[in-house]
C-alpha cells in the first residue's frame, strides 16, 4: 500500500494515521510513503482516500480504469473492530 507523504500536500489526518497503524501490523501488506504519479494511479489495483468525515472511500474509476475495493472494505472492517474494542 502506497501513500503520499505529507510534503506532497496530504493532510496529516487522524484517520490516515489509524489506517497506517493498521496496515503496518498486517503481514500481507507493505506500506510505502512516497510520491505517487498519475501513471502509478492507472497501474494500481485499488485506490482509496481517507477522511475523518467520510471514512475510507474507494475510488471506483480514474480515467478509463476501473478499480476493486477489497482492501478498502477490509480496512473499514478492521477500523470498526478497533473502535468497538476501544
Amino acid at each position: 500500500i502506497k501513500t503520499p507523504p505529507i510534503i506532497d500536500g496530504c493532510l496529516k489526518g487522524v484517520l490516515r494515521k489509524q489506517v497506517i497503524d493498521i496496515v503496518e501490523l498486517l503481514p500481507e501488506y507493505n506500506l510505502e510513503e512516497a510520491s505517487i504519479s498519475p501513471f502509478e494511479l492507472q497501474q494500481a489495483d485499488e485506490l482509496f482516500l481517507t477522511n475523518v468525515i467520510v471514512g475510507v472511500q474507494s475510488v471506483t474509476k480514474y480515467r478509463k480504469k476501473q478499480y476493486k475495493n477489497d482492501v478498502a472494505k477490509s480496512l473499514v472492517a478492521k477500523l470498526n473492530l478497533k473502535v468497538m474494542l476501544s
